[in-house]
């Protein structure tokens, strides 16, 4: 199909540029979308253009291409659009809280409880993160992106407790640091044996959290 420049050509309106961008967008969301899947489930050795073509309906590997040059440039938008789930859910429940003890509370229960229920997003971007080499053979990403970012997530909310009464004093990248290890000690156990529930790792958690800030009477 010819791509029509409205500016240039005849009979042509500047409208159909808003148009081609809603297709180029919903096209790159559908390939985004079966790059996770294709990554949860096979992994990223076989995460290749044609294998996730298949997935999402794309008869020529060639489409892929022209939204995303290299499966580098794939990983990334992968990885921003699994970040920017987790983000946008966690955030809205956030929001709602008006303390810090309350905040603290509840970004640990939408965290974990977000894992939970989206193994594909987070199995895809483990691969990545694991996987994802440079033209060195380093990993691009490793584990340190995601843990600075829960990490720097914490932090706020500590020490706006501290400021406002509500938390004892200590040392906030300590604390969040050490929230933020028990939170992916916690995610493993609901995976592996002995299994612990979903309500049964957010109830210790939070009252982790809770006994860790709470200020001293």
């Amino acid at each position: 199909m010819k791509v029509i420049d409205g500016t240039n050509e005849p009979g042509t309106t500047s409208a159909r540029v808003p148009e081609r961008s809603l297709a180029a967008s919903a096209r790159r969301a559908q390939i985004v979308e079966a790059a996770i899947e294709t990554l949860a489930e096979s992994g990223y050795g076989q995460a290749t253009f044609v294998r996730i073509g298949q997935r999402a309906g794309i008869s020529s590997t060639r489409l892929i291409s022209y939204h995303f040059g290299t499966k580098g440039e794939l990983m990334d938008a992968v990885l921003e659009e699994v970040g920017l789930r987790a983000h946008r859910t966690i955030s809205q429940r956030v929001a709602g809280e008006t303390t810090a003890a309350g905040a603290l509370r509840t970004r640990i229960e939408a965290q974990v409880e977000w894992v939970a229920r989206n193994p594909s997003s987070v199995r895809a971007m483990y691969e990545i993160c694991m996987n994802d080499r440079d033209a060195e053979g380093s990993l691009r990403y490793g584990l340190e992106t995601s843990a600075r970012a829960n990490v720097e997530a914490l932090e706020p909310i500590l020490r706006a407790g501290q400021e406002s009464g509500e938390f004892r004093q200590f040392d906030t990248g300590l604390m969040a640091l050490t929230l933020k290890s028990a939170i992916d000690a916690a995610i493993v156990r609901m995976a592996r044996p002995p299994r612990l529930t979903l309500t049964q790792c957010v109830h210790e958690l939070t009252v982790l959290a809770d006994l860790a800030t709470r200020r001293e009477k």
